[in-house]
């Protein structure tokens, strides 16, 4: 559970306290997709390598294609959407929706590589 918390929360992999984002609002245009070097709590390195974040491709495309599918159910099975209008919402809603997709797939792939460390989790962080 320790990596959904992480996850879940936007929160660093090592420690559970340091942000990932240096905004907390995903639609900060200006810099929302922006962390900082390094978590302001444990002192973990967020760019562990040149391009890491790239990786994070593969963990939001099935985040995209689980939302279309729960989409594609709800909007023209239970909703009874025409076609056209179905295209027009479902753009809609996974344009609107891509900010927080794209920092969760960077929080799940940048959990993917970090373990938690409880005793960076606990106390001051100064270890």
């Amino acid at each position: 559970m320790p990596k959904l918390y992480s996850i879940a929360r936007l929160k660093c992999p090592r420690c559970h306290r340091g942000n990932l984002f240096t905004k907390r609002n995903p639609y900060s245009f200006k810099d929302s997709m922006k962390m900082p070097d390094r978590c302001a709590v444990c002192n973990r390195d967020f760019q562990i390598e040149p391009g890491f974040y790239i990786g994070a491709l593969w963990t939001s495309f099935p985040i995209v294609i689980f939302m279309m599918a729960f989409l594609s159910i709800l909007l023209l099975v239970f909703v009874k959407m025409d076609l056209e209008w179905f295209f027009v919402a479902i753009t809609v809603i996974l344009l609107l929706l891509q900010p927080i997709i794209i920092r969760l797939g960077r929080a799940i792939w940048i959990n993917i590589f970090v373990d938690y460390e409880a005793e960076y989790g606990e106390g001051d962080g100064n270890k």
